[in-house]
């Protein structure tokens, strides 16, 4: 017994290991990913995208039940003489089979109902896609901003540590107070703290990126740079252009057409469906066999389908009300995401043309009023502290100026301004 239980679990080994071997591998992400890696990622390789098209299967199989034809139904009945005289055969035994015949049209319009359906799911699906395109956009640009401001932060340690020896050196030379190293020393351990918690929102932001991809334990790394990425095109253009892409107003039109369909449907489904009957007529005793043939049509005279039609037309009505909805409140988006995406661009230019072209000067201008016994330990601190704010303000400015870029494309439904007509 114990050698028939030590071969079957040898047996059961081997065949997990060799179902192991012919599982796929998983396709395993990059390190450092581009923001096109990521939306193609999002879009082809995500489970989130996976469980969106096993919705649009579930459409299609709307296209299957819309082609079948009605089941035939077979009908027995019996007589059999009880008493009285026998004016013709004692028993008898009628065989039928009845055929419903879709005549007017019906399974025609099904069909263009199934299609028009898919056609909505997959419209559904790409609306779905580009709201999550835009978080994966916003997602990407964080992590881009949080890396860059930890680059920044532990630049200005080291000039900070560069600094630190100077003054120290002024001071081993009796030039400054031992005040002006204690305080240096703390400036540098209170950016050491600032560059921890910057390493922290990095791999926050890499989480956050890897959720919105369904890549548990994965954290990325972004590769591009902040800011806009082409000229804004005027707000009459990325109208037009939204009008035809936006996949909102383009899922909202295909949910009107599907409502039309189901009007057509309904109107269809009101014409009566005739039923075609043929069977045979057996007789024991004298043993005669009769055919059969009988066509039966309903009298549409009191159900016409008036409560399909109704809210078909209804649900029409509402499409149509839906889509005009859509339509301006996609208008007001696209105006305020244009007007932002227009100011954050005109403050980034401002404070690049009268800001940051400065900061080299000042910093050299303040390392050498301290060096020159012109300026005291504080003064030079301000001027460490002030500078590295004016980055991390422009480092902000640039994340403002992509993120509201990222508004932009989702509002006109374009992957990048350049497309706009």
């Amino acid at each position: 017994m114990r050698r028939l239980v030590s071969m079957w679990g040898l047996c059961w080994a081997l065949t997990s290991v060799g179902a192991r071997a012919e599982e796929p591998a998983a396709v395993v992400p990059p390190e450092v990913i581009t923001l096109p890696q990521a939306l193609e990622l999002l879009s082809k390789d995500s489970p989130w995208m996976a469980a969106e098209k096993a919705r649009v299967d579930v459409a299609r199989t709307e296209r299957i039940a819309a082609g079948i034809l009605p089941n035939p139904s077979f009908n027995y009945g019996g007589q059999r003489l009880l008493h009285g005289a026998n004016t013709g055969s004692s028993m008898s035994h009628q065989f039928t089979v009845e055929q419903p015949l879709l005549l007017f049209g019906q399974r025609g319009v099904r069909r263009e109902l199934a299609e028009r359906s898919v056609a909505a799911e997959k419209a559904r699906v790409t609306a779905s896609l580009a709201e999550r395109e835009l978080s994966v956009r916003e997602a990407f640009a964080s992590l881009l901003s949080s890396q860059e401001a930890l680059r920044l932060l532990e630049e200005t340690s080291v000039d900070l540590g560069r600094v630190e020896k100077v003054v120290k050196g002024r001071a081993a030379a009796g030039d400054s107070s031992r005040y002006d190293v204690e305080r240096i020393e703390v400036e540098g351990r209170t950016l050491e703290v600032e560059v921890l918690n910057a390493k922290a929102s990095v791999d926050d932001a890499a989480g956050r990126l890897a959720a919105l991809l369904g890549r548990p334990g994965w954290s990325p790394r972004a590769a591009g740079t902040l800011g806009a990425t082409g000229a804004l095109p005027e707000l009459g253009r990325l109208w037009e252009a939204s009008v035809q892409h936006r996949p909102s107003l383009v899922a909202a039109r295909q949910r009107q057409s599907v409502a039309r369909g189901g009007l057509a449907v309904a109107k269809r489904e009101r014409m009566p469906v005739p039923s075609l009957e043929a069977g045979a007529v057996v007789t024991r005793r004298e043993d005669s066999t009769m055919g059969y043939l009988g066509l039966s049509l309903p009298m549409p005279l009191f159900d016409r389908n008036q409560g399909a039609i109704a809210r078909a037309s209804a649900e029409v009505d509402a499409e149509t009300r839906t889509l005009d909805a859509e339509v301006a409140e996609a208008r007001a988006e696209l105006s305020r995401a244009h007007a932002v995406l227009a100011g954050r661009h005109r403050a980034l230019a401002t404070l690049e043309r009268d800001v940051v072209e400065r900061l080299p000067t000042l910093r050299r201008m303040a390392e050498d009023a301290y060096r020159e016994g012109r300026g005291s330990i504080l003064e030079l601190l301000d001027a460490f502290r002030s500078l590295k704010d004016l980055r991390l303000q422009h480092l902000e400015q640039r994340e403002a100026v992509q993120q509201a870029e990222a508004a932009v494309l989702f509002a006109s439904g374009l992957e990048t301004l350049t497309q706009a007509p």
